[in-house]
């Protein structure tokens, strides 16, 4: 059944940036600056040391996280948000810290500049670049990256979420049925919509060298740094990888939170021991239920009893 997969899309979002650096079109020091030059602002986060799309990649731009300012902002569940509008209330705001590449801090801001970048780069949106360059190539066909739609098409999974601090009138607040929430808040950061299997394939596809050349993978799970001070139960971000100590050693993937949906995908570096688990409750705010859910999820990563 189809569920959303939230940032478990950042990887199939860098995977698209990293092929366009295969075909020399994009340079992983690239800067946003030069790439995107009308989106400087004198008063926004854009005007002071240059970042570039390695800094993106890995999270270390310093870039405030849109999510961080977007609650005050939402009227309805199904409300639709232009990528311009938040990528305005992520530069809006003063950088995490001001030299970009020191220091690890995950930025949905990140994600959505370099959506804005691929569509520049290549004169097509992300949607597009996903289906050819991975969808397709892959056979993920229950896949997709929907942002107008807020209905999952085929059998799906419900998602519900505790949402009286987001909307205190709805009913019955504390499980409310989010399934419908729209995905153009997320956008290239969590808009994508899939099944286990799907995303199974997608990361066996990827370890196992048939999306990027060997050296571009390489550097996509090596070229990391620590998460120190990370929520998520990793030791390390590449370019769009987690990467996780288990009790059978590093595992890589990547963790993703939509409204009513808990995803975690951990593969082995070649990509044959895979296990990709979700449940379809997840609150708007932290209730511990991260801790509990990786907790069982390693200990079958790793085929241990419970």
């Amino acid at each position: 059944m189809k569920f959303r997969a939230g940032s478990i899309t950042k990887t199939f979002t860098a995977t698209v940036v990293l092929q366009l650096v295969a075909e020399r079109r994009l340079r992983l020091d690239d800067t946003v600056q030069s790439l995107l030059p009308d989106q400087i602002r004198t008063d926004n986060a854009l005007s002071g040391t240059p970042i570039t799309i390695r800094q993106l990649l890995n999270h270390t731009s310093g870039l405030y996280d849109y999510i961080d300012g977007l609650l005050p902002h939402f009227r309805q569940l199904d409300q639709y948000w232009p990528r311009d509008q938040l990528i305005s209330i992520g530069l809006a705001q003063p950088r995490y810290f001001p030299a970009p590449g020191t220091r690890f801090r995950y930025s949905n801001t990140n994600c959505l500049l370099l959506d804005l970048i691929v569509e520049r780069i290549t004169d097509r949106d992300l949607r597009t670049n996903l289906e050819r360059r991975v969808f397709a190539p892959v056979g993920l066909r229950d896949t997709s990256y929907p942002l107008a739609q807020t209905a999952i098409d085929g059998a799906h999974v419900h998602g519900y979420a505790d949402v009286s601090l987001l909307l205190p009138n709805a009913p019955d607040r504390t499980r409310f049925d989010v399934t419908a929430f729209s995905p153009s808040e997320a956008g290239a950061s969590g808009a994508l919509v899939t099944t286990a299997a799907d995303m199974a394939r997608f990361y066996r596809a990827l370890l196992q060298g048939r999306l990027l050349p060997s050296d571009l993978l390489r550097q996509m799970l090596t070229d990391t740094v620590p998460t120190t001070g990370s929520a998520r139960p990793a030791v390390a971000y590449g370019l769009g990888v987690y990467v996780y100590a288990t009790g059978c050693g590093l595992a890589y993937g990547h963790g993703g939170s939509a409204p009513g949906y808990l995803t975690f995908a951990l593969n082995s570096r070649d990509g044959r021991d895979q296990l990709v688990a979700h449940t379809n409750w997840n609150s708007f705010v932290d209730t511990g239920i991260d801790k509990d859910f990786w907790a069982a999820f390693e200990q079958g990563y790793c085929g241990r009893p419970r």
